[in-house]
């Protein structure tokens, strides 16, 4: 009888940790891959149907918001009802209250810090509205001053008022972190821009870093 030659059992062995090790590294790379593709497009996919609701709002005279006196929170709501509530498809809309479209609990930014976030913890900001996409987005809209648009979302405005935009990709789900499943625009005469729009890429960067607040992260995202 010819001699059949096979693979000892300690050579298979081998060859089975080889895979084991290979897989062990890559897998958890190729998943990481996938689920940043997955966010980018999600990113892109909200900030779309946002400005594209916004500039049908606009449209209709609805940057109006920009010119009243947006602290009085029913002009807000008046706002949304009359304008962006018919651009938009939502399952639940939130009209100032925690009745569960925005995280429960806190808000964080980047470096770890809370995000500003109101005495009743319904979103981030004061006199908001927070609503659900049809595909469980969150959507947080909060008033702010010509002032606090400046500061804190780098744009000047020629109008009174702003309205920041903060979304949230996978709902209610952690880590509920800006720059990683939350992200920030603003509406402005102008339209949508995403926050700091103005920075350089040095400034990008440092702010999408650890110790940032990842505001920012959002043009990264767009442009990819």
């Amino acid at each position: 009888m010819k001699n059949i030659k096979a693979f000892t059992l300690s050579e298979v062995l081998i060859a089975l940790v080889i895979i084991g090790v290979i897989a062990a590294i890559t897998v958890p790379f190729i998943y990481a891959q996938y689920t940043e593709q997955e966010r980018i497009s999600k990113v892109k996919k909200t900030y779309s149907m946002l400005a594209n609701a916004m500039i049908r709002v606009k449209a209709d005279g609805g940057d109006m918001i920009l010119d009243i006196d947006a602290n009085n929170y029913k002009n807000v709501e008046n706002w949304f009802n009359s304008y962006l509530k018919n651009y938009i498809i939502v399952t639940k809309i939130c009209y100032n209250d925690t009745a569960g479209c925005w995280n429960n609990g806190n808000s964080y930014n980047m470096d770890g810090s809370t995000a500003y976030m109101n005495n009743s913890g319904i979103g981030i900001g004061s006199g908001i509205i927070t609503f659900v996409l049809n595909d469980g987005t969150f959507i947080n809209i909060n008033v702010q001053s010509a002032s606090s648009v400046a500061k804190y979302f780098g744009v000047d405005i020629n109008t009174k008022f702003g309205l920041e935009i903060y979304f949230d990709i996978n709902g209610s789900k952690k880590p509920n972190t800006i720059g990683k499943d939350i992200f920030a625009a603003v509406f402005t005469e102008e339209g949508i821009v995403p926050a700091y729009k103005s920075r350089s890429a040095s400034q990008i960067n440092s702010d999408c870093s650890s110790s940032g607040s990842g505001y920012t992260f959002i043009q990264k995202y767009l442009v990819k």
